[in-house]
Order: structure tokens, then sequence, then C-alpha cells
């Protein structure tokens, strides 16, 4: 039979097909879903935080139950092949605070799951064709990663997640990396976000600017990476690291309150988890303490470096948020002019929840 899915799915299931999501072979089956849900492994044992699940209509349960293998489609092209292990309903309200660690139903991570389905089927894939949309010239894959980094000549490659646009604490971060490791891929997120998250487009434009007139080029790698922001904080963290390494990232830097939304999660409980599976994920955490300006250094800092606590002014990005929105000036202090110049008067954040 063919299954239509959507394409928040498709974009999980390439990443799967392409070896980003590795150890995973396909979407997860019952076992494996509570197996990560209470224990952040597969049933195998493998060490994975988060749910990677396809959604099925319910009128489809029991024809699926008869199929050994169903043709995945997205707008009518077939995209891969699934071998069906099990369905299953999951109560979502009964897990929330085990993988969001909260009991709060607003969570955007939990609503994003929530809404997502009902019935879901499990199993190994075999996939066949790439996400084409205008997001895809952004993408490289785990293997091209790899052979840029070889072509490059690099020993040591530091990956930085982000799904903002850079502001100065985000350079400072880089810079960091560069001169402790040498080698830098930054690969923002961009698939499904929540509403007031920045577009796509203005993450990626102000990236390049960054990389072509700041960063040298022969040292950084930019890729996107076409998957949904859980807002999931310190199993995201994980996650993220587990990804990076994928694409052949020797260190992952977790910066404060990693994949953190709100006030759900504390600043650097993301770094002393992800701290904590270090050796089993293969890749090194580097933990990086939240840069800010000091206003007698007359520099972006941290306080490992700077004890002029009186004179800190923090970077915010919700701040940032609000002066491009309002069309405020932000000082050089801040974000970079090219930064902004690069997305001024252009629509740059999303405004539906969809």
């Amino acid at each position: 039979m063919r299954l239509n899915i959507n394409l928040d799915s498709y974009l999980e299931l390439e990443k799967i097909g392409i070896g980003a999501f590795k150890p995973l072979k396909g979407f997860m089956t019952e076992n494996d879903f509570y197996s990560v849900v209470n224990y952040m492994r597969l049933s195998n044992g493998k060490i994975f935080p988060l749910p990677v699940i396809l959604p099925i209509s319910s009128s489809l349960v029991l024809e699926i139950k008869k199929c050994k293998k169903i043709h995945l489609s997205y707008k009518n092209t077939m995209v891969a092949t699934m071998t069906p292990e099990s369905i299953f309903k999951p109560d979502f309200k009964k897990y929330i605070k085990t993988i969001f660690g909260t009991n709060d139903e607003n969570h955007p991570g939990y609503k994003m799951l929530f809404a997502s389905g009902k019935y879901f089927v499990g199993g190994s894939i075999k996939f066949i064709k790439k996400v084409k949309n205008k997001y895809t010239s952004y993408e490289k894959t785990p293997s091209d990663v790899k052979k840029k980094i070889k072509e490059l000549g690099l020993e040591y490659v530091a990956g930085f997640q982000t799904r903002n646009v850079p502001h100065k604490a985000h350079e400072h971060i880089l810079q960091l990396a560069l001169q402790e490791f040498g080698g830098l891929f930054i690969q923002p997120l961009i698939g499904k976000k929540k509403k007031g998250d920045f577009l796509p487009e203005a993450v990626m434009k102000s990236y390049n600017v960054l990389i072509k007139k700041f960063l040298p080029q022969n040292k950084v790698i930019l890729g996107a990476l076409t998957t949904s922001m859980r807002y999931a904080g310190p199993r995201e963290a994980i996650f993220h690291a587990l990804i990076r390494r994928n694409y052949g990232c020797t260190h992952f830097l977790v910066g404060r309150d990693h994949a953190g939304v709100g006030d759900y999660y504390g600043e650097y409980e993301a770094q002393n988890l992800c701290k904590k599976y270090e050796k089993e994920l293969k890749i090194k955490i580097v933990k990086i303490r939240g840069p800010f300006y000091c206003g007698k250094c007359k520099k972006i800092t941290t306080d490992d470096i700077c004890k002029h606590l009186h004179n800190k002014i923090p970077i915010s990005g919700t701040a940032i948020r609000n002066a491009l929105i309002n069309n405020i000036p932000i000082s050089e202090k801040f974000m970079r002019p090219e930064i902004v110049n690069s997305i001024k008067g252009k629509e740059i954040f999303i405004n539906d929840e969809d």
C-alpha cells in the first residue's frame, strides 16, 4: 500500500536515510519509543534521547497491519519503502514530564508532538529520494561534510547548533572554537520551529555574511539541518551532539540553555547531561559559559575570564529580536551592522504555528 506523508515526516525520513540520525534505521517501533522516552535508549541499548515517529491516520491502522511493506510517498512520489513492525497509540500526556521536563502542556515541543497524531507506525526503511524544496540548497549530507573536512585537512572540527541569526556572543563562541580546534561546522536548524523564531532565509543569509566577511573560509563549513526543533533542552542537546558526531565532528559546543525555551530548563543543565553521556556519544562535549559584554573591558567575554560582575551587560537574544521587529537600532557591541543589514527590511520571523 501507499502511505502519503507530510513534509515534516519526509524531512525526518530523509535524516534517517542519509545517516544523520544514526543509529536509527527507521521510524521508532513501540518498543523503541517507550525505551527512548523512559531510558533515553533504543530497545537495543544504544543511546538516543528523543522520539522519531511516523504518524498515521486511524483509518489506515487495520490496512497497515496486513502489509509486509509500505510505500512512503510525498506528493504522490514514492520516496522510501518501510517494513511495518508495530503500530501504537502513545499517551503523550503521560510522558510530557519525562521528555520535556515539565507538566506544562503549553510547552512548544509538547504541543508539536501532541499535534502530530494519535497513531504511529514503526519499522525499518529503505530510503529512495531526497527532499527537494527551496531550502535543500542550504543542506549537506554527512558524507558531504566528512568529504569537505578531509579536503580542508581539518583534524578537529567543532559542531555548532543554532536556530538564530548570529550576534556577537555567538561570534565569540565561534572564534574561541576556531582557536581551540582549528575547524568549525556551523549547522543552523531550519526545520519546523515555533512562532516568533527566525525564518530559514534570515538565519542562512546572516551566517553566509558572517563566514564570508569575518571567519576563515578554509576552516569553516556551513550546512543547514532541516529537522524539527523539539525545544527539549538537555535531551535535545544529546540529540544534537549525536547528529554532529554523524556529520564527522570531533567536538560539540553546548552553550547556555541549549535547545531551551522560556525558563523550562536550568542554564547549564544541558551541558551537565551531555557530559554525563560523553563517552557513549563518542564526541567531545565543550561546555561554553554564556558570553556577555563587559563595560570595563569594552569587549565580549565570559565569567571564566572577566570578573567585572558590576560591568556585565548580557547579550539578550529576546532584546535583539524585539529591536529587529520594531526597527530599533542595534549597537555594534551586540551585533555586527553587516548582519543587521543582510536581513533588514525583510520578513525574518515565523508568523504562524505551522
